[in-house]
C-alpha cells in the first residue's frame, strides 16, 4: 500500500506528458490563463494545490512568470518610449510618440467599427449585458463622444477627425523640431526591435515545449517545491459549498455531492452510483431463518481488506501486452473539508502511514473521507477518466459507492505549436514580425505593469508555504485546478466520449466482480449484490452530471401514463413507454 505523500519517480523523470506541455505553451498564448496560474497557485500560498492529473504542475508555474516577463517587456518599453524624452526634457519627442500611440489606437478603433453596424451599437445603457465588439474600445469612444454612443455614421466622423488633427500635430512638431522627429524615430525603431525579440523568443521557447526532454527546472524555488509537494500529497483539501436557506432545490438533479464537486482537479463528475450499494452481511448458506440468525455478527472482514484485494484485482490491467493494455494506476486518495482542517489541524498530516489509513478506511464516521482512486489517461493525458470508490462497513451492511470524473482536451490554442508551420525556424520569423499587431493592446493595457509590480512583491514578502500552520479566519482548501480550467467541457467531447466510457465500464466491472469474488470467499450471501451489479452494468440510463427528467414514463405492469388534453396523444406502436 503506497503512503508516502512524495511524487512518484517515474512522474519527475520520465518525458513530460502531453498534457503538461500544452499547458506550458498555454501560458505564453492566453493571458487569463496565465494570470491564473500566477494568482491561485504561484502567488497564493494561503491555499492548498489542486491534486494534479495527467500533469505536473512545476514547469507550468516557471513558464507562467517567464510569460509574464515577456509580456511585461514590451509594456514596459510603451511607457518608457513616453516617459524618457520627458524625463530627458525632449517634450515635443515625446509628444510625438504619444501622438503616434493615439493614433494607432484610433486605427484599431476603425477596423472594429467595419463589422458593426448602426443597430448593434448601443445608444445608452442597457441592463442586459449582450456580446459587444467595442467594449474594448469603450473608454476610448466616451472620450470621443462624452455624452452617449451614437450611431456609427457619427462615431466614424468623430474618429477621422480625430485622426487628421493626430496627424496635422505629428507633421507640425516633425517640420520644427527636426531634432526631436529623430529622437522619436530612434524610439519608434528601438521599440519594434523589443517587440520582433519578444515575439521571436516567444516562438523558440514554444519550439522547445514541444521537444525537450524535460521541462522541470534542475532547481525547484521554494514556492514551486511547496506546490510539487501538494500536488502529490494523498490528501486533498475541498471547499465546502457556501450555506444557503433556499428549499427551493432542483428535484431533477440526482447528485450525491451537491453542486459543486468535491474531486478537486479531478475533473468534471460524469457518473456515479446513485443510490450506494448496500450489501447486508448474510451468511452465504443460511435459509429461512430470522435476520438475526442468518447476519454476522461479527463483521468477517475489516473494510480495508476488501480495499486491498480491489487494488490488486484491478493491478493487473496495467501488466497485458500493449495491444490490449489498459493503463491505469491506483491510488489512495483521502478528501477532507476545509473547515475541518481549521478546526483541527492533525487531519492534515505530512504524511500517512499505513497503519493510519487502514484506521480512515476502517472508520465510517471519520471526517477523512477514504477512496480508491483508479486513474487512466489517455492521448498523452490529455484525457483522463478517474474512478473513485468509496467503502464503507457499517451497521452489519457493506456501502459502496462510485463516481466518475473526466479530464477532457486542452484548447486548441494550447496545442496549435504542434500544428504544420507553427514550428520551427519559419514560424519563429513568423511570430516576430506578428507580434508587432500587439503593439495597439499593449498601449492600452500598459497600466498592467503595475499589477505585474504588485505581483512580484506578493511573490518576494509572502511565505512559500501557508498551509502548514492554522491561520486565523484563512481556509486553505484548494480553490482552482488549472486542468479543469482548460479542459473542455464533458457534453461537447466527441468520438472520444465512447473510448473514455468504455473504460470507465471496464474499470467499474472488474471491481464488481472481483467485490463479488472477496465477499463469497468471506462467507457472505452475494445473491443481492450479484443482482444489483448486473443491473449497475447493463443499465442504459446513467447520471453523467446532467439533468434528469422523466416526463410521461410507466413502470410496472398495466402502468398508464396520464396526458393532459392540451398534449397531443402519443402514436400507437404497440408498446408501453
Amino acid at each position: 500500500m503506497t503512503t508516502s505523500d512524495a511524487p512518484p519517480a517515474q512522474e519527475t523523470t520520465l518525458e513530460p506528458t502531453a498534457a503538461t506541455r500544452h499547458l506550458c505553451a498555454g501560458v505564453y498564448v492566453d493571458e487569463r490563463f496565465r494570470d491564473l496560474v500566477i494568482d491561485e497557485v504561484c502567488t497564493a500560498p494561503h491555499r492548498r494545490v489542486a491534486p494534479s492529473y495527467g500533469f505536473d504542475i512545476v514547469p507550468v508555474m516557471q513558464h507562467a512568470w517567464r510569460a509574464a516577463a515577456l509580456r511585461a517587456l514590451p509594456r514596459a518599453t510603451v511607457l518608457a518610449a513616453i516617459a524618457g524624452p520627458l524625463l530627458t526634457g525632449n517634450v515635443p519627442a515625446a509628444v510625438l510618440v504619444a501622438s503616434s500611440f493615439a493614433l494607432l489606437l484610433l486605427l484599431r478603433l476603425a477596423v472594429a467599427l467595419r463589422g458593426v453596424d448602426n443597430q448593434s451599437m448601443p445608444v445608452g445603457k442597457s441592463r442586459r449585458r449582450t456580446a459587444d465588439p467595442l467594449r474594448a474600445h469603450r473608454y476610448l469612444l466616451k472620450l470621443l463622444l462624452p455624452r452617449a454612443i451614437t450611431p456609427k455614421r457619427r462615431v466614424v466622423k468623430r474618429v477621422t477627425t480625430a485622426a487628421l488633427w493626430l496627424a496635422l500635430i505629428i507633421l507640425a512638431i516633425g517640420l520644427l523640431y527636426p531634432g526631436q522627429a529623430l529622437v522619436a524615430l530612434l524610439l519608434v525603431a528601438a521599440l519594434t526591435l523589443v517587440y520582433l525579440a519578444v515575439g521571436a523568443t516567444r516562438q523558440m521557447i514554444l519550439n522547445r515545449i514541444l521537444r525537450a526532454p524535460v521541462l522541470r527546472p534542475s532547481r525547484l524555488s521554494g514556492r514551486q517545491r511547496a506546490a510539487d509537494r501538494q500536488q502529490h500529497h494523498m490528501c486533498a483539501v475541498y471547499r465546502r459549498s457556501r450555506h444557503s436557506d433556499d428549499e427551493d432545490d432542483d428535484l431533477t438533479m440526482f447528485t450525491l455531492f451537491g453542486d459543486a464537486s468535491p474531486f478537486i482537479g479531478a475533473g468534471e463528475l460524469v457518473y456515479q452510483w446513485n443510490p450506494p450499494i448496500g450489501i447486508p452481511l448474510l451468511r452465504a448458506e443460511s435459509g429461512e431463518e430470522p435476520l438475526n440468525e442468518r447476519e454476522h455478527a461479527v463483521p468477517p472482514f475489516k473494510a480495508h481488506e476488501l480495499v486491498e484485494y480491489l487494488r490488486e484485482a484491478v493491478l493487473p490491467l496495467n501488466a497485458d501486452t500493449h495491444d490490449v493494455r489498459l493503463p491505469a494506476e491506483i491510488r489512495d486518495r483521502v478528501y477532507v473539508a476545509e473547515t475541518d482542517v481549521a478546526a483541527d489541524r492533525s487531519l492534515l498530516p505530512h504524511h500517512f502511514t499505513r497503519s493510519e489509513l487502514r484506521s480512515i478506511i476502517n472508520t465510517p464516521e471519520s471526517k477523512q473521507h477514504h477512496f480508491l482512486e483508479i486513474i487512466t489517461p489517455a492521448d498523452g493525458s490529455e484525457f483522463v477518466a478517474t474512478v473513485l470508490l468509496h467503502v464503507s462497513l457499517q451497521g452489519r451492511t457493506l456501502s459502496l459507492s462510485t463516481a466518475a470524473c473526466v479530464l477532457a482536451h486542452t484548447p486548441r490554442s494550447f496545442q496549435r505549436a504542434e500544428e504544420f508551420g507553427h514550428h520551427g525556424a519559419g514560424a519563429v520569423l513568423w511570430a516576430a514580425f506578428t507580434e508587432l499587431s500587439a503593439l495597439p493592446t499593449d498601449i492600452q493595457h500598459s497600466w498592467r505593469l503595475l499589477r505585474y509590480l504588485y505581483t512580484l512583491a506578493k511573490a518576494a514578502v509572502l511565505p512559500r508555504d501557508l498551509t502548514t500552520t492554522p491561520i486565523r479566519n484563512i481556509l486553505i482548501g484548494s480553490r482552482v485546478s488549472i486542468r479543469e480550467e482548460s479542459s473542455q467541457t464533458w457534453t461537447k467531447v466527441q468520438l472520444e466520449k465512447s473510448d473514455i466510457l468504455g473504460r470507465l465500464k471496464t474499470i467499474e466491472q472488474r471491481l464488481l466482480s472481483a467485490a463479488s469474488d472477496f465477499l463469497q470467499s468471506r462467507d457472505v450471501d452475494t445473491s443481492g449484490f450479484n443482482d444489483r451489479a448486473l443491473k449497475i452494468i447493463n443499465s442504459g440510463i446513467f447520471n453523467f452530471g446532467d439533468n434528469n427528467s422523466f416526463t410521461n414514463n410507466a413502470v410496472g405492469d398495466a402502468a398508464q401514463v396520464n396526458v393532459s388534453a392540451s398534449q397531443p396523444a402519443p402514436a400507437q406502436n404497440g408498446a408501453a413507454t
